[in-house]
């Protein structure tokens, strides 16, 4: 791409991004890669006298891979691994043809990092350079290139980061937060408030939680990965949500964790949207929904599923895929239509449907701070919004539902 002169010239996208520290509009105004550009490159224990993206034709790298089932029998899985070339422009980035294909995993991987371990030997080399020539000067430079974000669904993060995952006691790779379960239950819940919870860790302050940072994952993982007896290594990874070094940390173009932010599509709209629902019809697990005044009846959720369908009739097909009924076909229901659903259809349909209009503006709010995280451009001042409105929309579903559910 370098050495072709019309991707060459697209390619400078990254070099000529302006930073506006008043706002953010792109990977480029997030913490990690800003200070990247005040650290020395390091391969191993050696460190290079340049420092990342110093040459404005260095390149910023982003990977990510996912489980999908290619044939309709949907008995088989594949893993791709993809690299995204973040020196494109956001438009042309994710455009399929500039989508560097790395291989295929043909079913999940017990080992992901042998897999990756080829990928990680070239982008070490890259990191070193390789000789390229320029289309642009047409001369011969050093290129480097540097991985700087990992993405995909938390089972998948979980696997590239060697954690435990998201049942595990220690389940959140941005921070120490412990699981607590009800008795006779399989699932850990992650409440702020334990104090509903008999001999369970002290509550935790939303605005203060236990982060993790790079020095301490890896000096966890590494006291897994060292331990002497499968006891410990049992008890350590279990402590810490680590299951040992990851191959990955051996870039110093990394951060962990912040290198692995969370997916905005499986977090909100595969996850928290149809885990709502769930809880709305009284169907979640391990739950007492029983005379709680946030369940919706089944003959209201009904009429909601039809007029959901009904609606497609005059929505026009840019909105997106049309809804279906979301309460008899729930099983077609997908991201793209759960994004639909919460942020155009819902806030009209379910209106005056709950028992205690709580719940409807407890929702709402939520509406408002997803409509706030999908501009393409937010303040920092919105940022300050989302953060401390987040935690008071968590707070509020504590107060409204958690402990009265897990009596």
């Amino acid at each position: 791409m370098v050495a072709n002169s019309t991707y060459a010239e697209k390619m400078q996208y990254r070099s000529n991004y302006i930073h506006d520290p008043t706002k953010l509009t792109d990977i480029f105004d997030g913490t990690h890669y800003t200070s990247l550009l005040e650290k020395f490159v390091t391969i191993g224990d050696e460190q290079l006298p340049m420092w990342f993206f110093s040459d404005p034709r260095d390149i910023a790298l982003g990977l990510s891979t996912d489980g999908f089932a290619p044939f309709k029998r949907r008995n088989k899985a594949a893993w791709p691994l993809i690299l995204f070339n973040y020196n494109l422009s956001p438009k042309e980035r994710f455009c399929k043809k500039h989508i560097i294909s790395l291989g295929s995993i043909p079913k999940k991987p017990f080992d992901l990092d042998s897999f990756l371990w080829p990928v990680v030997q070239e982008l070490l080399q890259l990191g070193i350079g390789v000789s390229t020539f320029d289309a642009l000067s047409r001369t011969i430079f050093t290129l480097h290139a540097y991985l700087i974000v990992v993405f995909g669904d938390i089972p998948a993060v979980s696997m590239i980061m060697r954690m435990k995952g998201h049942n595990a006691i220690a389940p959140c790779r941005m921070c120490e937060i412990r699981g607590i379960r009800k008795p006779g239950a399989n699932t850990h819940y992650v409440p702020l408030d334990r104090s509903s919870f008999p001999g369970s860790q002290d509550s935790y302050d939303p605005s203060a939680l236990p982060l993790r940072d790079h020095a301490s994952f890896i000096e966890q993982a590494e006291m897994v990965q060292s331990a002497s007896t499968n006891k410990d290594f049992d008890r350590l990874s279990t402590m810490f949500g680590i299951k040992g070094v990851p191959l990955l940390s051996t870039l110093s173009s990394l951060s962990f964790p912040t290198s692995f932010p969370y997916d905005f599509m499986h977090l909100i709209w595969a996850n928290l949207i149809p885990n709502l629902i769930l809880l709305w019809t009284g169907k979640f697990k391990d739950l007492d929904h029983d005379g709680q005044d946030y369940v919706i009846m089944q003959t209201v959720w009904n009429a909601i599923g039809e007029a959901t369908f009904k609606a497609g009739e005059t929505i026009p097909s840019a909105f997106g895929s049309r809804v279906p009924n979301i309460a008899s076909e729930k099983a077609h229901m997908i991201a793209e239509t759960y994004s639909i659903w919460t942020l155009y259809l819902a806030p009209v349909l379910l209106k005056g449907r709950f028992l205690n209009e709580r719940y409807f503006n407890h929702f709402m709010e939520l509406v408002r701070l997803l409509t706030c995280c999908i501009e393409l451009e937010i303040t920092q001042e919105e940022v300050d919004d989302l953060d401390r409105n987040f935690q008071k929309w968590v707070r509020d579903y504590e107060l409204y539902v958690l402990h009265l559910s897990l009596r």
